[in-house]
């Protein structure tokens, strides 16, 4: 265990203690420790210690603490050629779950999530109408808890995160606009927390996607990397910079859907010619259904026109912003992802005349490799937050 360190400071005629309790210093190991298995979700206990610099005595004691929480599992390790026994491998355990909920236009999605970024149930809750902040509540506390009663005696539900197709301000969880479903000033955080007992965290669906395909994507040198969301509600981006997700002062950062693109139609959003008036989900649907592996066939020929004619503006959005940016991975999620199937020529070549050399010879374009569950994981990330930073506190 590192030792607390503290240290005398003079402020006027008084000596003043500052440093950190052994109880901070814990606190802090403890969520190292989760958080490594959690984002890995298989780990020796070897491979912790390495990465957290604690000794081998410290790192057993905490791995030891968070299973009697119920946070995190050990099994054997594998075998293994040189003397010794092998290092027993952290998994998360099962204890603790987050929620998920997506409003979009024509549906709520519910999804139930372990850690380590386990999807475990998804409930997608269609609507006749765009829903309203009261219909989403509604309908997103009648699927939670249905959920709730049916986990286990010893799993509970740690928190519910929320991605919203708009402009959230995230310390509040207030929804300031979601254009597409028409929500202005929506405290959707407060109203769904009412609801279920549960306390609520919402961003941005794009942000948490970005989130979700740095942390659990199949992806590397993700460290700039820049996520495009597209769904029913219309597109948006999250930037990831350095390792950190880029917010702006206060959350809205991303906004690539609203960037021009060209075209005179009138946006949601009270411009003309965004991107997500050019590029748009419908036609493109059953092409999605079939990368999901509920479709058939090719293409047909007016479905290659209509894809080639939204990549062609998907590509002065995303030339944009590899001029600006500079990122070195471009993560298509959502029905974007069918642009890299069908479209992928057409893509890059539109990309290579709308960006400059030097930026676009850095940067991959590839598909979401967490499917249609990138969203339903980011938005249970912003759940498990609190108990990643403070494991003890279960």
């Amino acid at each position: 265990m590192k030792e607390a360190c503290t240290v005398k400071a003079t402020h006027g005629n008084r000596a003043v203690r500052v440093g950190t309790s052994t109880d901070d210093v814990r606190r802090r190991n403890l969520s190292s420790v989760l958080t490594l298995v959690h984002r890995r979700r298989a780990i020796s206990r070897a491979e912790l210690t390495r990465h957290t610099g604690l000794s081998r005595s410290t790192t057993k004691d905490l791995v030891e603490e968070l299973v009697t929480k119920g946070l995190v599992e050990e099994s054997p390790g594998p075998p293994i050629a040189q003397v010794g026994r092998p290092s027993p491998i952290v998994r998360p355990g099962n204890r603790v779950v987050a929620v998920s909920v997506t409003p979009e236009v024509d549906a709520v999605t519910v999804g139930l999530v372990s850690m380590g970024g386990q999807v475990c149930k998804v409930v997608r809750c269609p609507t006749d109408r765009i829903p309203t902040p009261t219909d989403t509540v509604t309908i997103a506390a009648e699927a939670i808890g249905a959920i709730r009663r049916s986990l286990g005696t010893d799993q509970e539900v740690t928190a519910v995160g929320v991605a919203v197709p708009g402009l959230v301000h995230g310390p509040e969880s207030t929804v300031q606009l979601a254009p597409n479903l028409d929500w202005h000033d929506v405290e959707i955080g407060q109203m769904l927390s009412t609801a279920t007992g549960l306390p609520v965290y919402a961003a941005n669906d794009a942000n948490v996607g970005a989130n979700a395909e740095y942390l659990f994507g199949n992806h590397h040198d993700t460290g700039h990397l820049i996520y495009v969301n597209g769904g029913p509600s219309g597109i948006g981006a999250g930037f990831v910079v350095a390792g950190g997700l880029l917010e702006g002062v206060a959350g809205y950062a991303g906004e690539l859907g609203h960037t021009y693109v060209g075209g005179g139609e009138q946006c949601h959003c009270g411009s003309v010619g965004c991107l997500e008036t050019e590029v748009i989900q419908a036609p493109l649907t059953r092409l999605l259904a079939e990368l999901d592996g509920a479709g058939s066939g090719r293409p047909s020929g007016a479905e290659l026109d209509v894809l080639n004619r939204q990549a062609r503006a998907l590509a002065v959005a995303l030339g944009n912003a590899v001029n600006m940016l500079n990122p070195g991975l471009i993560v298509l999620g959502g029905f974007l992802r069918v642009f890299c199937t069908y479209a992928g020529t057409v893509l890059r070549q539109e990309l290579a005349r709308r960006s400059m050399a030097a930026p676009r010879d850095l940067v991959r374009v590839v598909p979401a490799t967490l499917g249609a569950d990138t969203l339903v994981i980011g938005a249970a990330e912003l759940a498990f937050a609190p108990v990643l930073a403070d494991p003890g506190g279960l």
